[in-house]
């Protein structure tokens, strides 16, 4: 069978616009499903579409920065916005059993909503004081004192000042009267991607290389020295793809993920290289997704032990036994520097037509 996949991502431009491409790997070719323009009060630069999923209807849903988007993938329109003033990068939304489960990556949560937007319940790595003081404008100076308040008694050391300037976030007074949806504020451990099963609730954590169970939040894996972004269950084993092109299978006993991850592939051994992110397999075959990494716009952590130079856009297909490159899909945009997220899979039953 041919391999279809509608590929979510953006551009680095002003624009904020969200893409999906739908790519046929089988003919190496590619095409724009569908595009969105989000209205004013939605709208980030450099932002776009990030992670997706669809649903067991094929409806497909997909994280904006401050909203998620809901599209028909028959007729390739969008059919709602789900959006509320907490929500803030959003990297990635997951369904399961009528639920959306949002990975709420500035504000440190994994938020579920019925899938008619009703607000359900939240998950969250930082106490909701420290939320309220960071949507209200303030960045603490480090996360230990919001972490570890100790047994003293002691009431909370006010927060002097934030985070040094770094080029990329809103601090401070650079907010002004801004939302806080639509602003880049510094975060504590960059929830990426979620992946839910019957016993866990997984998500991966970009800063400190970790995947943790939000169900129990306990740490499953150390994946030391890499920086984890998608995490897919298949052929038995939970799979990670990291930004410096490791993927990783862990595998599952009794349905819960161990914490023995082996390196599995390096997907720049195929001489084709960016940021990695967005992940396919069915144990015999790897699809993955690269980002162009450019100098002028270098990542704020160790991106991978090479140069920028060379690096693409694209979607490689591999033969996970021997690591050999079956096929490949250029997606770079050089003018306005294209980015790519999550990889969703189509029957061959269910391929959509493609609406430019």
């Amino acid at each position: 069978m041919g391999l279809s996949f509608l590929v979510t991502g953006g551009y680095f431009d002003d624009s904020g616009e969200g893409v999906i491409w739908h790519v046929d790997l089988e003919r190496e070719r590619a095409e724009p499903f569908i595009r969105w323009f989000p209205p004013a009060h939605l709208r980030v630069p450099r932002k776009g579409f990030a992670g997706g999923c669809r649903a067991n209807d094929g409806t497909v849903y997909v994280a904006a920065h401050c909203a998620i988007v809901r599209i028909d993938a028959v007729s390739a329109t969008v059919t709602g916005a789900l959006h509320q003033p907490s929500f803030n990068d959003l990297h990635h939304v997951a369904v399961s059993e009528d639920r959306l489960y949002i990975a709420n990556t500035g504000l440190g949560s994994v938020d579920i909503h019925e899938l008619t937007g009703r607000f359900i319940g939240s998950q969250t790595v930082l106490p909701a004081w420290a939320n309220r003081q960071r949507m209200n404008g303030e960045d603490p100076p480090q996360w230990d004192a919001v972490l570890a308040p100790g047994w003293d008694g002691a009431e909370p050391t006010p927060w002097q000042s934030g985070p040094e300037e770094d080029g990329y976030h809103d601090l401070g007074q650079r907010r002004g009267d801004s939302p806080f949806a639509r602003l880049k504020v510094p975060d504590h451990l960059h929830l990426d991607h979620v992946c839910i099963t019957p016993l866990q609730t997984l998500v991966t954590c970009l800063y400190d290389g970790t995947v943790r169970d939000l169900r129990t939040f306990e740490t499953l894996l150390r994946l030391e020295g890499s920086h984890p972004h998608d995490g897919f269950i298949a052929a038995g084993s939970f799979w990670t793809t990291s930004i410096d092109g490791l993927v990783r299978a862990t595998p599952l006993n009794d349905g819960r993920v161990t914490d023995k991850a082996e390196v599995r592939r390096s997907v720049f051994d195929t001489g084709h290289a960016g940021w990695c992110r967005g992940l396919w397999t069915d144990g015999k075959r790897l699809v993955v997704g690269l980002t162009e990494v450019r100098r002028g716009r270098m990542p704020r952590h160790r991106w991978a032990d090479r140069e920028p130079e060379g690096t693409e856009t694209s979607l490689l297909l591999l033969d996970l036994s021997d690591g050999r490159l079956l096929a490949r899909v250029d997606l770079s945009d050089h003018e306005r520097h294209s980015k790519l997220y999550s990889l969703l899979l189509l029957e061959e039953a269910s391929r959509p037509r493609s609406h430019r």
